[in-house]
């Protein structure tokens, strides 16, 4: 017979699995619970798809975020291969809103180098989707993984990312910085390439696409 405790850990572990194949792919997640890393592969395909329109998202790489930015292996692992040169990501990890992204080859480097603590050295206009919305920690770091003291998660709706070679960033001087504004924002402000952040539609809201001619 097995000691009390063990069988009690076992049950954790099933219900704790259980619980995370359980959150919506991309329907917004109940009160109080974050994303989590502990989903299957299939379950974060169609949620790093969800980022996109379906023109990008059709023939798009899939890649789990990496265990460790500074570790050997910064691409993390591909749970697809895909062929437009674009790669979606599925959810950050402890977030109280869906974040999956969308990125052309440049804001790839972008996202790698600056979760690495490097200099991006960009030299050319990326691009990336993030059309669910996400939470963001600090405006002015966009690793970081928890609000400063005294501050909270701020929420950003369904938006495109543009990042300018590092040369032209002088071109964001006189973007919005006011996130609470509902408009085009400049983030990452530590950065030497910050981002050009185009809200589509408020926070908490979903884009819904029809063809043309339906009702």
């Amino acid at each position: 017979m097995q000691p009390v405790w063990f069988m009690f850990l076992g049950l954790m572990m099933v219900a704790r699995s259980g619980f995370a194949e359980d959150l919506p792919v991309s329907d917004p997640l109940p009160p109080g619970v974050l994303t989590s890393a502990d989903q299957s592969d299939e379950w974060k395909i169609k949620n790093a798809l969800s980022a996109a329109p379906e023109v990008i998202a059709a023939n798009a790489t899939v890649m789990d975020w990496p265990a460790d930015f500074k570790g050997p292996n910064v691409h993390g692992r591909i749970l697809r291969q895909g062929s437009n040169g674009w790669t979606c990501m599925p959810d950050t990890p402890g977030k109280p809103q869906h974040d999956p992204m969308c990125l052309d080859e440049t804001m790839m480097k972008w996202m790698m180098a600056t979760f690495a603590g490097k200099k991006p050295n960009i030299d050319r206009v990326g691009l990336a989707y993030m059309l669910l919305g996400e939470a963001g920690a600090d405006q002015h770091d966009i690793s970081a993984k928890a609000p400063p003291k005294g501050k909270d998660w701020y929420y950003v709706g369904p938006h495109v990312m543009i990042v300018l070679p590092d040369a032209d960033r002088g071109a964001l001087r006189d973007i919005n910085q006011d996130i609470s504004k509902n408009e085009p924002y400049v983030t990452a402000l530590h950065s030497s390439s910050p981002l050009w952040v185009i809200p589509v539609a408020k926070a908490g809201e979903r884009i819904v696409t029809r063809k043309a001619g339906d009702k």
